[in-house]
């Protein structure tokens, strides 16, 4: 069984695991900046890589970040819209979707409660980037557990979803359906 992992926003990523053998297969990012689209044709246009990403690869069941109040509302706000324009797309498709609290993935990867220590080394190398602490471990984590050498924190993001939903996410199946 295959399953899609979704980091979604405007410059947002997806990954793709063989649920079974618990590996990454696939990956790739999207980007529809505020420049050449408005945000209604960019959740138009994410909800067609997304949909297109679940038919060409069989995906049997989507987990998309769960999306959390922090300081920006407009922020939040968009990113619900988001999240309806995709919850919209499973349900009216009868795709298997469930959500993943960024905490969980992140403590499973490791991309947060890593010691004071570690964490402010892996920031000291990074810092250039402006990227929040989480995200450079996120992209730490891909690097050394896949071999993704990335600066795009939404695809370390989206791998890293992927892989927490592998490994602790059980997935039952209809009695009546057929084995991959």
């Amino acid at each position: 069984m295959k399953i899609l992992a979704v980091d979604q926003a405007r410059r947002g990523a997806w990954s793709i695991f063989d649920y079974e053998k618990k590996e990454l297969i696939k990956y790739g990012t999207f980007e529809f900046d505020s420049r050449h689209y408005t945000f209604a044709q960019a959740n138009l246009n994410i909800e067609r890589v997304i949909e297109s990403v679940i038919k060409e690869n069989d995906v049997s069941a989507v987990f998309i970040e769960d999306i959390q109040m922090r300081q920006n509302v407009q922020s939040f706000k968009r990113l619900a819209q988001l999240q309806g324009v995709l919850v919209n797309l499973f349900e009216k498709n009868e795709y298997l979707y469930s959500y993943v609290a960024p905490t969980q993935w992140q403590n499973y990867c490791k991309a947060r409660g890593r010691t004071t220590k570690e964490a402010k080394k892996k920031i000291q190398e990074l810092e250039a980037t402006g990227k929040k602490a989480s995200k450079i471990l996120s992209i730490e984590f891909v690097k050394q557990q896949f071999n993704i050498d990335t600066d795009n924190d939404n695809l370390a993001d989206a791998c890293c979803i992927g892989y927490y939903v592998a490994n602790n996410i059980i997935i039952e199946r209809k009695e009546n359906e057929n084995e991959d």
